[in-house]
């Protein structure tokens, strides 16, 4: 051990992390303080843990708060305070930690004239804590560059596939409507409407897709766009609620109070129906209040008492007479009130930043041609293909160059979505399951292209498959949407890229042990028990460096970091879990020595990485719930 500073590093690194958990616990004060603008300083506090009485060793008052919104609407995108401590004015803000004196202020929760902070005085835990991150992170990557090590032997013996490896952790018809509904190319025109959908501001054909989606199941219905079924909905309600209740009779039976999963679905849908009826869904008209904020009014909104008659008039007239023009069969004069419509918008939201004519046109083409479910289908062909061939023909010589080819062709496709959604949304797309899932098929998808191993390549692809298809599980194209203040953090997106890939790792050493475990061969089950333990080494220190700059990210966020979350609890389980394995050089855990045992542990052992990012993301409550 004399000869591996950086393992011996590693395990005191995990202590002192363990003292500075301790030490917190003990002695760390916690507790909540709320503070109105109009009210004097105070200096206590409700205390929740640790020594004292919940008092501070001076005053606190709040000075003002104020609340951040996305441009031209009212969703969130910061909540800020001034808190002033002798005399001294310190900013709180999402992700902006204010201190004093060792005392933190996190920002917890807002109103129009007080504010929640959470407060933390733990300058020795947080000090020893991090310190032990430090030094984790020294010895892992340390321990790489370390000679005499079972798994830096390994690298001499079986050298093929290992620079992929490396690469992979850097990487971060038109058909005869019966239904009445405007034409294609107006229906197109139509779809750049902007409206206020989902806590932001879009075009239409993104509310028309999400409204389809819902109500029909797909994307089109009798051969109609979603643009196509909207105005049809919009502008001939009636034919087409009938047209609706008489194809979906179920909908009738549909409890006041539904219980089952399919109960629910139906409610939703009639929901749905009847939110279209009353206008309320077309939230298309901007208003800029007195107080500066922008409001999204719908078909059938009220007049607030400031807006000028001009703007009033333009409400109630403009979409009456589209849907004159559309029942007199003049469309190009419909064509024209639209683009009045579009510029409407620019005029009465002069002074709000709205989405750029680039933007919409890109969020369009990412609503047609994003299709991760689709693009999954190819990848486990080729991969399943590539991965049988490597088993039995390992020198064809085409297999390599083909399965190479669809591997850069599905890396540049999920790239260029994943880019568009940045883009579009604003934001590092890692907000949600199915973009996780879309990064993690990127990240094996590019280690696919730089793997020179038949086997490797055709796993990766597999797993950039598998991580297709969960994308698609919420919809044919994930949903674009505002972050939350709380997840507006680098940190949060280095945690997620991390975490990600050691997840794409797993799963990957998952199907090679069960190609070793079906092979008839002892060589080639050999081979990838070499495979799985170069590959398991670097996914542990990944899954570990991944679990503490999310504790990094918490304490910035929330002033802790650990709290015992489900999903914090399954990943410290999944990380001993594949801790045990990688020891497989000590004498201790010799057993992970036969290649037998070693497969059989890695296969069972996916089933953590399931629960813990399903079971944890959906189904258990928590900071990390999806749900």
């Amino acid at each position: 051990m004399k000869r591996q500073p950086f393992t011996i590093l590693l395990h005191i690194a995990l202590a002192i992390i363990l003292a500075g958990a301790i030490v917190t616990h003990f002695f760390g004060i916690q507790g909540t303080l709320m503070l109105s603008a109009e009210a004097p300083a105070v200096s206590m506090f409700e205390q929740s843990s640790g020594p004292g009485h919940g008092e501070f060793p001076f005053a606190v008052s709040l000075s003002r708060v104020e609340i951040i919104y996305y441009p031209a609407t009212t969703t969130p995108m910061d909540f800020r305070s001034e808190i002033e401590i002798d005399g001294r004015q310190i900013t709180v803000a999402m992700n902006q930690v204010g201190e004093y004196n060792g005392w933190r202020f996190y920002q917890s929760g807002i109103g129009p004239d007080y504010s929640v902070f959470s407060i933390s005085h733990d300058p020795w835990g947080i000090g020893l804590t991090y310190s032990g991150y430090a030094l984790l992170g020294i010895g892992m990557l340390g321990f790489f560059f370390q000679k005499r090590t079972a798994w830096r032997s390994l690298l001499g013996k079986y050298r093929q596939g290992v620079a992929a490896l490396l690469l992979l952790l850097a990487a971060a018809p038109a058909g005869a409507a019966t239904l009445p509904a405007m034409q294609r190319p107006l229906a197109a025109n139509f779809g750049k409407v902007l409206v206020y959908w989902n806590d932001r501001v879009c075009p239409m054909q993104t509310l028309a897709r999400d409204v389809t989606s819902v109500l029909y199941g797909s994307e089109t219905y009798q051969g109609m766009t979603p643009e196509q079924i909207l105005s049809g909905w919009l502008f001939y309600y009636d034919q087409w609620q009938l047209d609706y209740l008489r194809s979906h009779p179920e909908l009738k039976s549909v409890p006041p109070y539904p219980t089952t999963k399919a109960e629910k679905k139906l409610a939703e849908q009639l929901a749905l129906v009847e939110w279209i009826g009353t206008g309320e869904i077309f939230r298309i008209y901007p208003y800029l209040t007195v107080n500066g904020t922008m409001e999204w009014l719908s078909l059938t909104g009220r007049r607030p008492s400031g807006m000028s008659l001009e703007q009033w008039t333009f409400m109630q007239t403009t979409m009456p007479a589209i849907k004159e023009l559309l029942l007199n069969g003049k469309n190009i004069l419909a064509n024209e009130e639209l683009a009045k419509l579009k510029e409407g918008q620019k005029k009465y939201a002069a002074g709000i930043e709205l989405p750029s004519e680039a933007k919409i046109n890109a969020e369009r083409i990412y609503n047609r041609a994003v299709r991760p479910g689709f693009a999954g289908i190819p990848a486990i062909a080729i991969g399943m293909a590539a991965l049988i061939m490597s088993l039995f023909k390992p020198a064809v010589r085409w297999m390599r160059l083909f399965s190479l080819a669809a591997a850069i062709i599905l890396t540049l496709y999920v790239a260029s979505a994943m880019g568009l959604l940045w883009w579009i949304s604003g934001h590092i797309p890692l907000s949600n399951g199915p973009e996780t899932m879309m990064f993690m098929a990127l990240a094996a998808l590019v280690g696919a292209c730089f793997c020179r191993n038949m086997t490797l390549r055709g796993g990766l692809l597999i797993v950039a498959a598998m991580a297709l298809f969960v994308t698609a599980m919420g919809g044919r194209t994930p949903r674009i949407g505002a972050m939350m203040p709380v997840l507006s953090s680098p940190l949060l997106s280095v945690h997620v890229m991390i975490v990600m890939i050691s997840y794409a790792l797993f799963l990957l050493i998952a199907i090679l042990s069960a190609v070793a475990l079906l092979s008839r061969s002892a060589d080639r089950m050999r081979q990838l028990s070499v495979l799985n333990r170069l590959m398991l080494t670097p996914a542990v220190c990944l899954l570990g460096a991944g679990i503490f700059i999310g504790a990094v990210w918490a304490n910035q966020s929330w002033g802790r970091y650990w709290g015992w979350d489900p999903k914090e609890t399954c990943a410290l389980i999944m990380w001993i879990v594949y801790a045990l394995p990688a020891h497989w050089g000590s004498r201790y855990m010799a057993f992970f020595r036969k290649d037998r045992v070693l497969h059989t542990y890695l296969l069972l052992a996916i089933l953590t990485v399931i629960f813990t990012y399903f079971g944890a993301n959906y189904l258990l409550g928590g900071l990390h719930s999806y749900a």
